[in-house]
């Protein structure tokens, strides 16, 4: 089983290219975001743990994180429908790659790519700031790139945390977090130029994808 690491700054696009193996390939797609909504929809003993921590407040711990993380994998391995798992946006920080690195051994796997999506700030402003987002389907346009259809304009949203200082904020959160991972993860890291435009990184992606087997 493929197992991949994807990580970069808001707007790079490893959202959009994670759900594209999701979909062409059958890969299990995984976000920790996700992960802690539905298990603690799921109502189970640590998805209470987890409702009552989020609701406090508080953050949930790597431990929480990563016992959740162990238990979709080895749902997913016993389940055996899937080439690959590609987490997306985690890890985050050294310590929870360290961690992970740790909780793959365990279960007998192992990293196969890192694949980091680059993308400077100014760019990851442009992109994150101009989005909006239809009220009624969560469809996502751009107002410079993707602009949205006249009728569906009156019911378009903009997300608070998207405004340009929030941004900015998260990349600089992500370069102190994020960016020693590409040490941690040197043997195994891929990069894409994520300057370019959606099309040219998807194509780059797409013939990553087929060059390493990693839709196998």
């Amino acid at each position: 089983m493929n197992i991949l690491v994807f990580f970069g700054p808001a707007g790079s696009g490893k959202g959009t290219q994670a759900q594209y193996l999701k979909d062409e390939f059958n890969y299990s797609h995984l976000s920790t975001g996700d992960l802690l909504r539905a298990e603690v929809k799921s109502g189970s003993d640590l998805g209470i743990q987890v409702k009552n921590i989020i609701e406090s407040g508080d953050l949930v711990s790597d431990d929480v994180i990563l016992q959740i993380i162990k238990d979709k994998i080895l749902t997913i391995i016993e389940e055996n429908n899937t080439p690959g798992i590609v987490f997306d946006g985690f890890p985050r920080t050294i310590d929870q790659a360290r961690a992970f690195d740790q909780l793959l051994n365990s279960i007998d796997l192992t990293l196969n790519h890192a694949v980091y999506f680059d993308l400077a700030l100014e760019t990851s402003i442009q992109r994150i700031s101009g989005r909006q987002i239809d009220s009624r389907t969560n469809m996502v346009y751009h107002k410079e790139s993707n602009p949205a259809p006249i009728d569906v304009q009156p019911y378009l949203i903009t997300r608070e945390d998207d405004n340009p200082e929030k941004v900015k904020h998260r990349y600089q959160v992500y370069q102190n977090e994020t960016q020693p991972l590409i040490k941690h993860y040197s043997d195994q890291l891929l990069t894409i130029d994520c300057m370019k435009s959606i099309d040219d990184i998807h194509q780059l992606f797409d013939e990553l994808v087929h060059s390493l087997q990693i839709s196998v």
